[in-house]
């Protein structure tokens, strides 16, 4: 009997771990990705539960979030090339961590060269600006994709997000850039067309040698459920129908190459790689190295 229950708890230890992913203790985290140093920083941890999902009822939600916990972060992640740092997304306005933490990676804000935004919702941008609406980032040039920043800045959206958007590309200035995707930013870094949860949403493709790791942005909210059915969308999407198309296609391509991925919203470290199971859902296996 003990032996049968050991064999049951190893066998679904096997089908359970990947799908999952690894909280790892303290706030920073450093991979390396050929020459270069990636390092995770965590934000805030959170917990987003069923109803930022567009269907809650859905039977692969009633599955794997019974209890509606879906364990998350927000994070941001650091490229330090040798000659420049590079911060990709910025967190949330208050209520984070992100100048403490950052410093526990040895970063201040000054030393910051350039700020990467996969796209302009609040829990990304917000720790661009500080409470007298002053830059943050006094030394860095901030990138936006041009439909990201039409999008937000311009008329078609009037919210508070948008007044956020609008105070950003003011304060910054001729800091403010935009980019085009497929276009190389830095030699080491390439902008990656993922438009769907906002119009100009983009991942970011950072590389050294043969050796590269893809920011997904926004692609993953719900790991459990999102992971196991690409096919769910969250009420944030602007375009849930291009969203759910721009995650599957990823999914398969992060999985064929194997490809290190990192998700601002993957718990933290928010980092690991995708596989494809039999049945057309998918597998995550966090990475600690």
């Amino acid at each position: 009997m003990l032996r049968s229950l050991l064999v049951l708890f190893l066998f679904s230890l096997y089908f359970c771990i990947p799908c999952f992913a690894l909280h790892s203790e303290g706030v920073s985290y450093t991979y390396k990705i050929g020459s270069l140093d990636f390092i995770s920083i965590k934000v805030l941890d959170t917990n987003m539960g069923k109803s930022i999902l567009l269907n809650p009822g859905a039977e692969v939600v009633k599955r794997l979030m019974p209890d509606n916990q879906n364990p998350s972060s927000i994070n941001v992640f650091v490229v330090k090339t040798g000659s420049k740092i590079v911060l990709i997304d910025t967190g949330v306005a208050d209520g984070g961590d992100l100048i403490k933490n950052l410093a526990e990676a040895g970063i201040t804000p000054d030393k910051v060269n350039i700020v990467l935004i996969t796209h302009m919702h609040g829990d990304h941008i917000g720790g661009l600006l500080d409470i007298n609406r002053h830059k943050v980032f006094k030394n860095a040039d901030v990138y936006v994709a041009r439909p990201e920043i039409d999008y937000w800045a311009g008329n078609i959206v009037n919210n508070a997000n948008s007044g956020l958007a609008r105070d950003i590309q003011s304060v910054y200035g001729n800091r403010f850039k935009t980019f085009v995707w497929g276009e190389y930013i830095i030699p080491e870094i390439k902008a990656v067309k993922i438009q769907g949860h906002t119009p100009g949403h983009t991942a970011f493709e950072i590389s050294s040698g043969n050796d590269k790791i893809l920011v997904i942005g926004d692609m993953i909210h719900s790991l459990k459920v999102q992971i196991a059915d690409p096919s769910i969308a969250v009420t944030f999407d602007v375009d849930p129908f291009q969203a759910v198309s721009a995650r599957k296609r990823l999914f398969k391509e992060v999985a064929k190459d194997k490809t290190r991925i990192a998700g601002m919203h993957i718990p933290f470290p928010g980092v690991g790689i995708i596989t494809e199971n039999l049945d057309g859902g998918f597998f995550f296996n966090p990475l600690l190295k």
